[in-house]
């Protein structure tokens, strides 16, 4: 059964956004998105979904765009995706791959919450992923204030929350 009141809850008690607020959700067709997906879904938020194609694994980047795709379908919800030159972004601006591609998606979700007037964006994080940020934080010399990791509100973009997941509600997803 999904953990759709405890998702509520997070929503609710950190002010993330409300039932009339259109969410974007980031799917990357991996386990932690696809349970956000079908948690807005299960708690009737109005939602679409965006999804990058940063085409660095041949084939399996492809599948995971249409399996994302259908789950749109599937969720009778808008579809967004892009394909992105990432290593070409990453050598151009001399920066990682990892940096290129986190830059190019955050850039193109400001653009689409702009176009389709979305209220906010929601990426799905579980503790692994605070635990790299805090160490990519702290890479960069910000000190103490980068120990707190991912936010469950980023102010980087306008009205932009990131949920947070604990990793125990992928057994959702393993049963399915």
């Amino acid at each position: 059964m999904l953990p759709t009141v405890r998702f509520t809850d997070f929503i609710e008690q950190n002010a993330l956004f409300t039932p009339n607020n259109k969410v974007l959700a980031a799917v990357s067709g991996g386990m932690d998105s696809v349970l956000m997906v079908h948690l807005l879904k299960s708690a009737g938020y109005n939602f679409g979904i965006a999804h990058c194609n940063f085409q660095l694994r041949g084939d399996e980047a492809n599948a995971d765009e249409a399996f994302c795709k259908q789950l749109a379908q599937q969720m009778d919800v808008s579809f967004h995706t892009i394909q992105f030159d990432t290593k070409a972004c990453a050598a151009e601006n001399k920066i990682s791959i990892q940096m290129a591609a986190r830059n190019l998606r955050y850039q193109w979700f400001g653009q689409l919450q702009h176009e389709f007037n979305y209220s906010v964006i929601a990426l799905a994080h579980h503790q692994n992923d605070a635990i790299e940020t805090i160490l990519l934080n702290l890479t960069r010399g910000t000190g103490i204030a980068g120990m707190h990791g991912i936010l469950p509100k980023k102010r980087r973009f306008s009205s932009s929350p990131v949920v947070f997941k604990p990793r125990r509600d992928t057994k959702y997803c393993r049963r399915k």
